[in-house]
């Protein structure tokens, strides 16, 4: 600090003592100064604890704490633990996991070993979750055809034995309700929805008033109890359903505990196989009398590499353009050979399930033949079903079946307003509206079974039957009166219509004229029946020529029956005696 220098003596223009004060203020300031300056020195060079550790600041942190971390440390030092003469500190010893070890060795080695595990398990976790994502809700694996044959569209789903991964996928058999042997009766639809199925088929025949199933039921391991006692079961067959798949079929005499012996878990009972041992099995009549008629049909089958097939097809539905009639069982046979393949081996088994309304294939959530119940506008409930479906693995799976059951129920809306189109001629209502009747043609066509127009009945101003092959209506009925044959009938009313003049009428019928009538055959004398007929047209107006008759209501011999003619040049004649 550089000495300070200070004036000590003022100007005299003050007065004394003013000045004086000040000059002894400036001595004691420069006094002060040099005190400041001598204990400053002295404490930079000669004071020892001029402050304590508290006072000094290192590192963001007091020094006294910075000191007792050290002496710590220093205190822990391990020399030659390692046999090296080196030091380590025993904290350096403590492992991520808490745990102290001997060496820093050892700890590291600990510490190592566990980053390995908690690597490994992220990757396998990594993995897991990428799998995951890359897998569908719904095999995908599993095709569907469709094709037209004997007047009949139909559907053939393919299911291989095993998916892209290598892993079976297993044909499961489905029953709804706590008691097994008498199942809720619920669609295929909804059986998809409960259970997130990639495919769903109707299966066994049963009773639906009992809620029973027919024949010998084995259902996961478990002999249920069934109807046996309905007579047409004795020309009918057991299918079986191995833990791989395998299907095979037995007759109605083989029993549900001989089935169970040969480790077969799962039946259902249908009609009859189609193919068995790779060989044609079904013969003319066999299984039921419908065998030959053509009806709806559900076949379930498997070839020789066991991948497994469905084949559905529709029915009852004789509607123009939209006809389907539906398959006899040699029917299937061809169409299966048509796809497949003719000759032996060629398809390993088909086994004819139950069909009719029953005959249903969902997949994806989606009905994939017509309704049938109803005139094509209902779904069959039944008991039983085979069906194949993934286990869900993540939340993302119940979003996806619930898209694809939202656009199920769509097509099923679809379904029903193509049955309503089958069955336009049956009204389940008390009106038929045609709409624009007011501007004429409107009514209904009878077609032939090329849908060539045959006839139509015409409802808009008039009620006529059009014939197309003549061109012309056979009758009409308007407000002038019924026409056939292209003339109109006479009024022949039992209460004939009263006129005040009979030169106003215009159609041809009978016709009350009064006494007082003007232009009347009997005036003021006697009341009257006037028949009228018209020449050359319907119409008096249009007309060449007419005739009227009168007959008079008097009881007297000498008022007798007139008559009068009428042309175009002259008019009407006078009235003339009969």
């Amino acid at each position: 600090m550089e000495q300070t220098r200070l004036i000590k003596y003022l100007d005299d223009i003050f007065n004394e003592h003013f000045v004086g004060q000040n000059e002894r203020n400036f001595r004691e300031i420069e006094k002060a100064l040099i005190n400041i300056r001598e204990l400053a020195k002295e404490h930079e060079e000669k004071k020892d604890y001029a402050h304590n550790a508290e006072q000094i600041k290192i590192f963001n942190n007091k020094l006294d704490k910075v000191v007792g971390m050290m002496k710590s440390q220093i205190e822990n030092i391990i020399t030659g633990a390692n046999g090296d003469g080196n030091a380590e500190l025993k904290d350096a010893h403590v492992a991520i996991d808490g745990t102290k070890h001997q060496t820093l060795q050892a700890r590291l080695q600990n510490d190592l070993f566990k980053l390995d595990e908690i690597s490994n398990r992220a990757k396998q976790l990594s993995d897991k979750h990428e799998l995951q994502i890359n897998k569908t809700a719904f095999y995908d694996e599993i095709t569907s055809t469709k094709g037209r044959k004997h007047d009949t569209s139909y559907k053939l789903i393919i299911i291989p034995h095993k998916d892209k991964e290598g892993n079976l996928i297993k044909l499961k058999r489905g029953i709804v309700g706590d008691d097994k042997s008498h199942p809720e009766h619920i669609t295929p639809r909804e059986f998809a929805q409960l259970s997130g199925a990639t495919f769903v088929a109707n299966a066994s025949t049963g009773s639906g008033s009992r809620l029973m199933l027919h024949g010998q039921q084995i259902y996961e391991g478990k002999i249920l109890d069934s109807v046996k006692d309905y007579e047409p079961l004795k020309d009918r067959w057991t299918m079986t359903i191995g833990d791989n798949n395998e299907l095979y079929a037995y007759p109605q005499a083989v029993t549900a505990s001989e089935i169970k012996k040969k480790g077969i878990n799962n039946t259902v009972s249908g009609f009859g196989p189609l193919f068995l041992d790779g060989k044609v099995a079904y013969q003319t009549g066999m299984y039921s009398p419908n065998s030959e008629t053509s009806h709806p049909r559900q076949v379930v089958g498997q070839l020789p590499n066991n991948d497994i097939f469905f084949f559905t097809c529709d029915g009852r539905i004789k509607t123009g353009q939209l006809y389907h009639k539906g398959m006899t069982l040699p029917e299937v046979i061809d169409t299966l050979q048509d796809h497949f393949g003719k000759g032996d081996g060629k398809i390993k088994f088909a086994y004819n399930l139950d069909g009719g309304g029953s005959a249903s294939s969902i997949l994806n959530g989606q009905m994939l033949n017509k309704l049938v119940d109803s005139n094509h506008k209902a779904e069959r409930p039944v008991l039983d079903f085979l069906y194949v479906a993934k286990e869900k693995v993540q939340p993302r799976d119940n979003d996806i079946h619930r898209i694809m059951n939202m656009i199920g129920d769509l097509r099923y809306d679809n379904q029903f307003i193509f049955g309503m189109l089958q069955h336009y001629n049956t009204i389940e209502s008390k009106e038929l509206n045609l709409i624009n009747g007011n501007t004429g043609y409107a009514g209904i066509v009878m077609r032939d079974d090329k849908r060539k127009p045959m006839s139509k009945l015409y409802l808009d101003k008039r009620v006529a039957f059009y014939r197309y092959d003549l061109k012309k209506s056979i009758f009409i009925v308007d407000d002038r009166g019924l026409h056939v044959g292209g003339k109109m009938m006479a009024k022949k009313d039992s209460a004939p219509r009263l006129v005040r003049n009979p030169n106003t009428i215009r159609y041809g019928g009978d016709y009350h004229v009064l006494s007082d009538a003007t232009n009347g055959p009997y005036p003021n004398q006697s009341s009257s029946i006037v028949t009228h007929w018209n020449i050359g047209s319907i119409d008096f107006t249009k007309a060449s020529s007419a005739i009227q008759r009168a007959t008079p209501f008097a009881r007297s011999e000498s008022v007798k029956e007139k008559r009068r003619t009428y042309t175009k040049k002259d008019g009407w004649s006078k009235w003339f005696e009969v």
